[in-house]
């Protein structure tokens, strides 16, 4: 007979929505040189997870800078309706939608060098209208909407168009930062406010402020999915994976293939 398991399942690089089917949408980001884990291969492959018998618990191992709101939401409500006991494994990095992902599993596991927390929301915009000015390129734009243009490159923002966005941020961060109260049970307001600033931690500070539960690594985390199956757990890692080269690296093979 087969020894029961827990599923190692790796999170690693910018967590982005999407599948990493070469027909679905390909986001172009400045991180696009790295490994990315696409949402929709986690959620899909954790739903024939949780029909698998021998598979006891669950072992998200995570070395993640963090991704988009969206993607991250998507993958940790995943972990929530799961039958199993799920177990993060920080190692070097578990930031920002990497640590939202971690708050929704029973247990995190860190070791004492791994970064973690990073909590907070931040969107970045290119201007490059003075460039565009400098060069001779002059871009007209129709649109229809006072908004419809808002996030666009090629133009400055207008006053207006900066509070819309810096009141989207703020949304979204009151949604994070609400997900990891409830997930990690945090009922100190002055200690939500000091880890929710957007600092890292490393392993020891982060288990001082309940941020993580335990300090170890592999070997450790196996131990608790054991404990919390009621079982002894042997690790089997995940066939293939949800991470993906970077968008760079797959272009240039698709061109010298």
């Amino acid at each position: 007979m087969k020894k029961p398991v827990a599923r190692i399942m790796p999170i690693r690089g910018m967590i982005v929505s999407g599948e990493s089917s070469p027909k679905g949408f390909i986001p172009m980001m400045p991180f696009a040189g790295g490994g990315a884990t696409f949402s929709d291969d986690v959620v899909k492959y954790l739903r024939t997870v949780d029909k698998e018998q021998r598979v006891k618990a669950v072992i998200f191992e995570i070395d993640s800078p963090g991704g988009t709101p969206y993607a991250s939401k998507e993958i940790a409500d995943s972990i929530k309706s799961l039958d199993k006991p799920v177990i993060a494994h920080i190692r070097e990095h578990g930031t920002s939608g990497a640590y939202w992902i971690a708050s929704a599993c029973n247990k995190i596991i860190a070791d004492p060098l791994s970064s973690i927390g990073g909590i907070g929301t931040r969107a970045d915009r290119l201007d490059l209208s003075e460039l565009a000015r400098k060069i001779g390129i002059k871009i007209d734009t129709f649109a229809k909407g006072e908004y419809k243009g808002v996030g666009s490159p090629y133009s400055q923002m207008s006053e207006r168009e900066k509070k819309f966005i810096e009141e989207h941020v703020d949304s979204f961060n009151k949604y994070f930062i609400n997900e990891i109260r409830v997930n990690r049970n945090i009922k100190d307001e002055k200690l939500l406010e000091d880890i929710t600033s957007g600092k890292t931690f490393l392993g020891e500070e982060a288990l001082r402020l309940g941020l993580i539960d335990y300090m170890g690594g592999s070997e450790k985390a196996l131990e608790i999915a054991g404990e919390l199956a009621g079982t002894e757990l042997i690790s089997d890692y995940r066939k293939g994976s949800a991470e993906k080269p970077g968008i760079i690296v797959r272009m240039l093979r698709k061109m010298f293939q």
